[in-house]
């Protein structure tokens, strides 16, 4: 057996062994590197803060299966080579097929996870999109007396309030939607999605999920405030959709609104305050508490 004949197996097998090894260890790094942040606990959650850290998760899971895919057919091949220069002719057939097979069925298999995490990322992309559009509306409701926290997290029952919004009228925790139209068309008719106080049927599809969600978001934050004031503190669930405008056929239902009606929503409810100035600190000071690691 000759060594110079595993020199091309073994260049590609260590490119693809270095190239998971630098991204394992960056992930680790990673991780470490909050513990070492002196802002980890300095800075408020920005919008969609949570969809940001899985959006760069996703990313570097895409990375990992693009190794993987460059390396997985080259590497199949060297070893073949290697094996034609050990016997000095061609594999037997049953063992061609059997490695031409394997080659094949991991290289498919690598493809299919690639583009699930490729689509994983988009979707996490539009969502961040939402949520950043919705915060931008939000943010205009400051000269009206509201306070607002982005992307409140929930740790212990594993997810987020996307917004929680604290002011004259009350408490809101809204839950923001990133939907894309499944046709693109020029009348504008694809944008419009029509709410019949149960369910949001946008063109082509029909959901009750935004409502669900956004109800037992709007508990857990009444639960949770309503625990730590020492007082019971009504929450109010809205659901907020970018980009689309929403047709209402029905009086009944939680809100839903299109983001560009965010302050003028807010605007009528100024007219009947419903809380203290008092109120409205000691919660936003909670919440501060609770939303005070960006990092």
């Amino acid at each position: 057996m000759l060594f110079w004949q595993w020199i091309p197996a073994a260049c590609i097998g260590l490119a693809f062994v270095a190239t998971l090894a630098v991204l394992g260890v960056w992930r680790r790094r990673a991780a470490r590197a909050v513990a070492r942040n002196p802002l980890a606990h300095a800075l408020l959650r920005s919008p969609g803060e949570s969809l940001r850290a899985r959006m760069a998760a996703a990313t570097l899971d895409a990375a990992e299966y693009a190794a993987l895919a460059l390396f997985a057919l080259p590497l199949a091949a060297a070893l073949l080579a290697a094996q034609w220069v050990l016997e000095g002719r061609l594999p037997e057939r049953d063992a061609l097929v059997a490695l031409a097979g394997a080659g094949a069925l991991l290289q498919a298999w690598l493809a299919w996870r690639l583009w699930r995490t490729l689509g994983r990322a988009r979707t996490l992309a539009l969502g961040y999109e939402a949520e950043f559009a919705a915060g931008q509306e939000l943010g205009r409701l400051a000269p009206l007396g509201y306070r607002v926290f982005h992307d409140m997290p929930v740790a212990e029952r594993g997810f987020s309030v996307d917004h929680v919004v604290v002011g004259p009228a009350g408490v809101f925790a809204i839950e923001t939607e990133g939907r894309a139209a499944r046709r693109a068309r020029t009348d504008g008719s694809e944008w419009e999605v029509s709410y019949d106080g149960s369910s949001l049927r946008f063109p082509g599809w029909r959901e009750t999920r935004p409502l669900e969600q956004a109800v037992t978001r709007a508990d857990w934050v009444r639960g949770w405030l309503s625990t730590t004031v020492g007082e019971t503190v009504p929450v109010q669930p809205l659901v907020v959709l970018p980009g689309w405008s929403v047709k209402r056929t029905a009086v009944s239902g939680i809100p839903v609104l299109a983001a560009r009606r965010i302050e003028h929503f807010f605007r009528k409810l100024a007219r009947e305050p419903k809380m203290s100035e008092a109120m409205i600190e000691r919660l936003a000071a909670q919440l501060d508490l609770r939303c005070r690691n960006a990092a």
